[in-house]
C-alpha cells in the first residue's frame, strides 16, 4: 500500500470518528435558547431529552439597557414537578443572577424570576433540578 493511501485512510478515519462523536454529543440534551444566552449546563436526573431556555426582558429606563427578568424553561418533564430547582445566569465566569424554587409545571414549562441582569451580559444559564 503506497505511503499517500496509507495517509488518507488516516484521515477519512479521523473524519468518521470526529463525525460519529459530534453526532452523539448533539443528541445528549441539556439547555437549549432561541434568543439570548447559551447552553452552559443541565442536571436534571428526572429530564433526559433536554429542556428549552427563554428569556423575559424588559426595559430598564434608570439604568438605559434591556434587563433579563424571568427564565423560562420549557419542554420539562412531568417527572420534575415538585422538585427543587436552581437556576444561574452567567458571563461566562462569573454568575450574574441566581434562582431557586420549586419546579410548578404547567403544560411542561416553569419560570425562575430574576432581576438586575443586563441582558447583553448573559451567556450562559445553568440549571439543576434536584431531589
Amino acid at each position: 500500500m503506497s505511503l499517500i493511501r496509507r495517509g488518507s485512510i488516516a484521515v477519512l478515519g479521523g473524519i468518521a470518528v470526529a463525525g460519529t462523536v459530534g453526532a452523539a454529543a448533539a443528541s445528549l440534551g441539556g439547555l437549549s435558547s432561541s434568543s439570548l444566552g447559551s447552553d452552559d449546563a443541565i442536571v436534571a436526573s428526572c429530564d433526559s431529552d433536554g429542556i428549552v431556555v427563554a428569556y423575559t426582558t424588559a426595559w430598564d429606563a434608570t439604568d438605559q439597557r434591556y434587563e433579563v427578568s424571568a427564565v423560562s424553561f420549557s419542554s420539562v418533564a412531568a417527572a420534575c414537578n415538585g422538585l427543587a430547582y436552581s437556576a444561574t445566569l452567567s458571563n461566562g465566569s462569573t454568575a450574574l443572577a441566581t434562582a431557586s424554587g420549586t419546579v410548578s409545571l404547567t403544560s411542561g414549562a416553569f419560570s425562575a424570576p430574576v432581576s438586575g441582569v443586563a441582558a447583553t451580559a448573559v451567556v450562559g444559564t445553568s440549571l439543576v433540578i434536584s431531589g
